[in-house]
């Protein structure tokens, strides 16, 4: 199994390791060549995509770099009939996406978008057996992101949001500097999201509200608190690991429709 992984820094050198742990045949693809050079020799190493692509007979490619990049990236890849997946947000703009969606298929591959709090213990092992009425969502961190938390942050509740509970609208977006608040429906229910960046304190916790009572969702300690005292705490599965696992073994456009959804709703927000 060869992959490719274009962007080797914070995020790709998370991907790098797992496709250690997997024992892939992995090929590092990036423009800064003193960060290549802090790998190992045993890295084929690209500062060329285009190069990378012609002499490489890749599986695989996933993408890490800026958002404004990964769709002419992957489009590269897709044209060679190779599956991608990128990392999250996959592009500013709905347009972008939708018209590599159309391309993917066309050329019988498939375009993918990290999810990876879909392979949390949290979400893989929640049992939702009850209406949920409201959900009140946080996602307050530390440190800083190199975009606002509302195109950030705000994109993993989203696709959760999206994958629980059906497609979403967002209906207003308050933009209080670092901290951004967020009211939307979803086909079975209303939200509230808050996003931070640079918080006081770290909170990643979702309050799933019904008439039986709440859920309480803890990202931050991966674990689910149910309302009659049970506690589904972490499995120690790695998440990203199984990402990209589940990914090799069966590509799919699921995340890339999710994400759509996503950008068109942030598209009415982006004046």
């Amino acid at each position: 199994m060869k992959v490719g992984i274009v962007g080797t820094g914070n995020m790709g050198s998370k991907y790098i390791n797992k496709f250690d742990n997997l024992g892939y045949d992995t090929v590092l693809i990036d423009i800064d060549t003193d960060r290549l050079k802090s790998y190992p020799d045993r890295y084929k190493k690209y500062t060329d995509i285009d190069e990378a692509l012609k002499k490489e007979d890749l599986n695989y490619l996933f993408i890490a770099t800026d958002p404004r990049s990964h769709i002419p990236l992957a489009k590269k890849a897709i044209e060679r009939e190779i599956n991608v997946m990128v990392e999250k947000p996959p592009s500013i703009n709905p347009s972008e996406l939708e018209e590599a969606i159309n391309f993917a298929q066309k050329k019988g591959t498939v375009l993918s978008v990290s999810e990876i709090e879909l392979r949390s213990n949290t979400i893989r092992n929640l049992k939702l057996n009850r209406k949920i009425d409201d959900v009140e969502a946080y996602r307050l961190n530390l440190g800083r992101g190199y975009i606002n938390p509302f195109y950030d942050l705000a994109w993993h509740d989203l696709y959760i949001m999206s994958y629980l509970f059906g497609s979403f609208k967002i209906k207003k977006v308050l933009d209080r500097g670092d901290i951004f608040d967020v009211f939307g429906e979803t086909e079975s229910n209303e939200f509230f999201l808050q996003v931070a960046w640079s918080h006081k304190y770290l909170r990643r916790e979702w309050l799933l509200k019904g008439k039986e009572g709440n859920i309480i969702l803890d990202f931050a300690q991966d674990r689910i608190i149910y309302d009659d005292g049970t506690v589904k705490e972490k499995d120690n599965i790695d998440k990203l690991e199984l990402m990209i696992k589940q990914f090799v073994e069966a590509p799919s456009f699921e995340s890339s429709y999710r994400a759509l959804n996503i950008l068109k709703e942030f598209e009415k927000f982006s004046a």
